[in-house]
């Protein structure tokens, strides 16, 4: 069973549907991470786990009981604002152990769950300084050891990566699922980055108009989108009309106006009819220059620009079709 169900949650602000019928699992011991455009939902759905905001429809099942209105402190989850929220006349230990004696947590118990959390997270060093003497990035993991000190049995991260450099970025991303890996701990993450998500996550999960239009495995979502607009919003997409010619085994061939196309099918349980329009989806990094191409899956072009970038570059063709 999964730790975090959510079935048909909404919540509306006014006249404003900002969660409609949201579903997502979230098995324990897993990073899953949300992506969407701005509005989605995201940071709405973590605020009513949280316990932040009521939901107005739908349930939130952890470990198999219904916590839709249970109150945050018997929740036994953690959440991490984009603002860290970290006090500025209090030490970098008496952040990370702040509101555990609120929960019962005797004093000495307290300090030594904060001193073990901040060094999980690589910071035991900055433990008597003050968090204005502090990075952004080293703020951030501050505020990332005040939540785990209180053992959750579910971490709610939102933007953990925004306003960092990049070389912060990375480094946490690293550090977020190394804690996943080795402690065992189960994450719901929103982000921004469509990159971030999809290097860091166990499990993906795509939000559009407050309901998940897509989630699974991050390489399924990635090579397997549900629709034109998750194809282009993961990533750089080359999209064709075509008419389906064959099915079978999961794949398809269709009919473009740059000829026969082979691909896979991105709901093999669903397969579309023979002869029906679909919309073919082509990565870049799946096209190769070739002198010599090969019989199948091969379009003649003629390269009209081209941008250096750095580990890669990208290249405009014009084809017979008139696509580019």
């Amino acid at each position: 069973m999964p730790t975090l169900s959510v079935t048909g949650l909404r919540r509306r602000f006014g006249s404003a549907e900002v969660l409609a019928g949201a579903d997502l699992e979230v098995p324990a011991g897993t990073l899953t991470c949300l992506v969407g455009p701005s509005g989605s939902g995201k940071t709405t759905l973590l605020k009513i786990l949280a316990g932040k905001l009521d939901p107005e429809g739908g349930k939130v099942l952890l470990d198999g009981r219904d916590w839709s209105f249970t109150p945050p402190a018997k929740r036994g989850i953690a959440m991490v604002m984009q603002n860290h929220a970290l006090f500025p006349h209090l030490s970098v230990r008496e952040n990370a152990a702040f509101g555990l004696e609120e929960m019962g947590v005797a004093p000495a118990e307290a300090a030594r769950r904060a001193d073990e959390a901040l060094r999980w997270v690589g910071a035991a060093e900055w433990a008597a300084r003050r968090p204005q003497e502090l990075s952004g990035g080293q703020q951030q993991r501050i505020a990332l050891a005040r939540a785990l000190a209180q053992q959750p049995s579910l971490l709610l991260l939102d933007e953990p990566l925004s306003n960092l450099d990049a070389a912060s970025r990375l480094e946490l991303r690293s550090m977020l699922r190394g804690l996943v890996r080795e402690k065992g701990l189960t994450v719901l993450c929103v982000l921004h980055d469509q990159k971030d998500a999809l290097a860091m996550a166990d499990r993906l999960g795509v939000m559009r108009g407050g309901k998940i239009i897509q989630s699974g495995l991050p390489i399924d979502v990635y090579r397997r989108p549900a629709d034109s607009w998750t194809a282009t919003f993961l990533g750089m997409a080359n999209l064709f009309k075509g008419k389906v010619l064959q099915v079978g085994a999961g794949e398809f061939i269709a009919q473009t106006d740059l000829g026969e196309v082979r691909g896979a099918l991105a709901t093999p349980s669903a397969p579309p009819a023979l002869g029906a329009a679909i919309t073919v989806c082509i990565r870049p990094e799946c096209l190769h220059l070739d002198a010599m191409p090969p019989e199948e899956n091969a379009f003649k072009g003629k390269v009209v620009d081209s941008l250096f970038q750095g580990d890669h570059a990208l290249h405009d063709f014009a084809t017979s079709s008139g696509e580019s």
